[in-house]
């Protein structure tokens, strides 16, 4: 029997990239899955190409907060509990700070970082020590170190670290497992559908994620470190190493980042860990 065989799973942020190949991958492992996103037609979508999958499907915006705790309840009785929550829905903005308008920097808190916290709160109120329960979250690199137009984003994933880092502390021996995985450059369309600092549509991929890994093989990493048990780990390419040199060598990394950081990213990467 696979490992993901029968597990109840909520997806949050399920119609494309990374949550789509989570959804892919789930469905042929025979997981029990609970799809959510705003996009329901791509869900439904989703779901029709799984004829013969356990699959329900459950529209959401995390940016609606106060909607959230009756939305969870929901999830958590379609199947009676859940196993595995993965809180994988995001929104990037990409500007200067001073171009940057503050409601938009707050829209960013909200899908970002408030939505896992207000679904995460509902979770601690209907699971039972009976039912260990598992929370998948995803950060990034930004949630270890900021680069240049990424503050509001880098922020919110810094404030997920933070914060869940923390629960996991306060629950330890509970049955409440946190993981937190961190994505490096994977090709999805989240610099696509972000916003400019105005509030507008961004419409361009970055080059760096347009050259990263495909989210199947991306999702793959997450599920192969979710069965070690991992409570904190990056996948991606080469450029996952930025996390430990930031770590072990802060001011060089402060250096390499201060002007165009991913073009000299993608130069380190080249030069010291060619694949």
């Amino acid at each position: 029997m696979d490992f993901w065989d029968t597990k109840r799973i909520w997806i949050v942020g399920a119609s494309s990239g990374i949550g789509e190949g989570l959804v892919r991958l789930l469905a042929e492992k025979g997981a029990n899955l609970i799809l959510s996103a705003r996009n329901e037609s791509k869900l439904l979508e989703l779901k029709s190409s799984f004829p013969k999958s356990k699959i329900e499907v459950l529209s959401l915006d995390v940016e609606e907060i106060s909607a959230l705790p009756g939305k969870t309840s929901q999830a958590w009785q379609i199947f009676g509990g859940l196993d595995y929550v993965f809180l994988n829905a995001g929104m990037s903005v990409r500007d200067l700070v001073t171009e940057c308008k503050l409601e938009v920097e707050r829209k960013i808190m909200d899908i970002n970082f408030w939505g896992p916290v207000a679904i995460s709160k509902e979770l601690l109120k209907l699971r039972t020590p009976e039912n260990p329960l598992h929370l998948v979250l995803t950060s990034s690199l930004s949630g270890k170190y900021g680069v240049p137009k990424l503050a509001a984003y880098a922020a919110s994933k810094h404030a997920i670290q933070g914060y869940f880092d923390s629960l996991r502390a306060e629950t330890h021996g509970s049955g409440l497992f946190i993981h937190i995985v961190i994505p490096g450059f994977i090709q999805t369309n989240i610099t696509v559908a972000g916003l400019r600092g105005d509030g507008s549509t961004s419409g361009k991929m970055q080059n760096a994620l347009a050259d990263g890994m495909d989210p199947i093989r991306c999702a793959k990493g997450i599920l192969l470190g979710l069965e070690k048990e991992k409570e904190e780990f990056v996948v991606g390419g080469s450029e996952r190493y930025t996390v430990a040199l930031n770590r072990l060598f802060p001011g060089l990394m402060k250096v390499l980042i201060r002007s165009n950081p991913l073009q000299r990213l993608k130069k380190f990467r080249k030069t010291f860990f060619r694949k």
